[in-house]
């Protein structure tokens, strides 16, 4: 009875995992409104019922596709800031923004499409409270933390760049191939690599304006 209880919770979470892949995908690729859930359990090769099942309604998906990879960012911030020892504006901003490019340069092509989800978390007011839920309290410890290392910064310029920061940086690691465009393909979206650095330059430079 326990061996077959074993492995119904093991095909359940092999299930929950195949629906999570397939919507990750799909919802980076073409946004929430856009995607069904028949969509997803055809993807996936689940029947619509197994989705109803594990997940409940779309919004809930959608909220597990953030959740799932949301912990493993966070976690890995968290572990990075506890480990300075005289923090910086670029050592703070190096611990928040390094685990999701050394993610996005992975060779798990589930983070890149999960980057595009997070991308479209922005674009509206519609996953305020999955942010909150998932995001906002690690933020805010490194807000709080760029506050005590600017001490003369106003909190709400503060607040303004880490936002902008994160703009650019989902950007980034979306691979948006504007760059591509814009210099004749000499610069590559992809290059993720190569763009940490001046984008961690530009980040820190902009932080360091706000102090009075």
């Amino acid at each position: 009875m326990a061996k077959a209880q074993k492995q119904t919770r093991s095909n359940g979470e092999t299930t929950r995992a195949k629906i999570l892949d397939a919507a990750e995908v799909l919802f980076g690729a073409r946004g929430f409104d856009a995607v069904s859930l028949r969509e997803i359990t055809v993807r996936a090769e689940v029947t619509l019922a197994l989705a109803s099942y594990h997940f409940g309604t779309k919004e809930k998906l959608f909220e597990e596709v953030v959740a799932r990879r949301a912990k493993i960012l966070s976690d890995d911030r968290l572990a990075r800031l506890g480990t300075l020892k005289n923090p910086t504006v670029e050592t703070v901003i190096d611990a928040f923004m390094a685990p999701i490019f050394e993610r996005a340069c992975s060779t798990d092509p589930g983070w890149s499409d999960y980057f595009k989800v997070l991308g479209r978390l922005g674009e509206g007011n519609q996953w305020l409270g999955v942010l909150d839920a998932h995001f906002n309290e690690t933020v805010q410890t490194f807000i709080e933390c760029l506050c005590e290392v600017l001490p003369n910064a106003d909190r709400a310029d503060v607040t303004r760049c880490f936002m902008m920061m994160l703009h650019l940086m989902l950007s980034t690691v979306s691979q948006h191939e504007r760059i591509d465009q814009l210099s004749s393909g000499a610069l590559k979206a992809r290059d993720l690599s190569a763009a940490y650095r001046p984008m961690l330059n530009f980040v820190v430079a902009g932080f360091e304006t706000v102090v009075k």
